[in-house]
């Protein structure tokens, strides 16, 4: 009997007893971020926009609904054209697999910027949804040129052709999202220190040398500038990575993991692969111990007059990056 585990299981199978399947996906995703990297800024910049940097969330689902929905509705309407005779049905359908032709492109480019930091667990799931849809955008190509000299029916084979694997890549995509957590936040849902909560005494945390302290068992980073003390959550929101482990300059830490570059201050992303902020924390010292609090909309997002009880100003901004 056919069931969804059942299927999941046999794909999961083929990409782990694939010979070498795995492996060079992984090397893939890892050459394809090594490109980005080594164009300095300017290629970061441009990695960020396709990321979803600027939505706060991934670009590449939301450019998936423009293609999915009109090679959908494309055949749709051919099936429409088909039955009634229509003409106005058969334009519908060769315009909508057009626009979906097209906009393809920018989602390729996405996706395959996003597998570029993807988790190496999930790399072989993602070089197979990246395939499957890859030859989906050739059907649909080729529908697409058959339609432009009214060649009707054979586009219509095509575009049928890239519809079903178009299916089968969105399945392996919502898995991708649903099980192996790529693209989601991998900072835990529990935040912590909703009240002014002692994690350590100020004088064990040195000038740029960053601590983990737990509270209720959530890992936070702390960092210290001269007086400017941060507090942010541990764990990389991209794919879980330890923060405490990445390397700092300039008020930011990029994580070991994927590249992702946080503002030490806020949390905010810097550079992607990233797309959803660091939780980040308010922090006062009094009576010679760090306070955090989580901060919260309708807090002052950056305190800097917090005193001890000598009166001593024992925090102050990081400069921004």
């Amino acid at each position: 009997m056919f069931t969804p585990q059942r299927f999941r299981a046999q794909v999961d199978e083929f990409i782990e007893n694939y010979p070498g399947f795995k492996q060079t996906s992984q090397e893939v995703a890892q050459k394809i971020q090594k490109a980005i990297f080594t164009q300095g800024e300017d290629g970061r910049e441009v990695a960020d926009v396709l990321h979803g940097k600027q939505l706060g969330h991934p670009l590449h689902p939301l450019l998936t609904d423009i293609t999915i929905g009109s090679w959908t509705l494309g055949v749709f309407f051919d099936v429409l054209s088909f039955l009634t005779r229509s003409q106005s049905s058969r334009k519908a359908a060769n315009r909508l697999i057009t626009l979906g032709t097209i906009s393809a492109v920018p989602t390729a480019l996405a996706g395959i910027t996003d597998f570029s930091g993807i988790k190496q667990d999930a790399a072989g799931h993602g070089a197979l949804h990246g395939i499957i849809n890859s030859v989906a955008l050739f059907f649909f190509w080729r529908s697409m040129k058959n339609r432009s000299r009214n060649h009707h029916l054979t586009g219509f084979f095509y575009s049928t052709l890239g519809l079903g694997l178009m299916t089968f890549g969105a399945w392996l995509g919502g898995d991708l999202v649903y099980n192996h957590r790529v693209g989601v936040s991998h900072v835990p849902e529990e935040q912590v220190a909703g009240d002014w909560t002692i994690v350590l005494a100020a004088d064990e945390l040195k000038t740029k040398e960053p601590q983990v302290v737990k509270v209720k068992k959530q890992p936070i980073l702390l960092t210290k500038q001269g007086k400017n003390i941060s507090a942010v959550h541990a764990v990389c929101s991209h794919a879980g990575g330890p923060l405490e482990q990445g390397s700092f300059r300039d008020g930011c830490v990029q994580c070991p993991w994927h590249g992702s570059v946080f503002n030490l201050t806020d949390g905010h992303v810097v550079h992607g692969p990233a797309t959803f902020e660091q939780p980040h924390y308010q922090t006062r010292v009094t009576d010679g111990q760090i306070e955090i609090r989580r901060w919260r909309l309708g807090m002052d997002k950056y305190p800097i007059e917090q005193k001890d009880i000598h009166g001593q100003n024992d925090q102050a901004l990081l400069d921004k990056t």
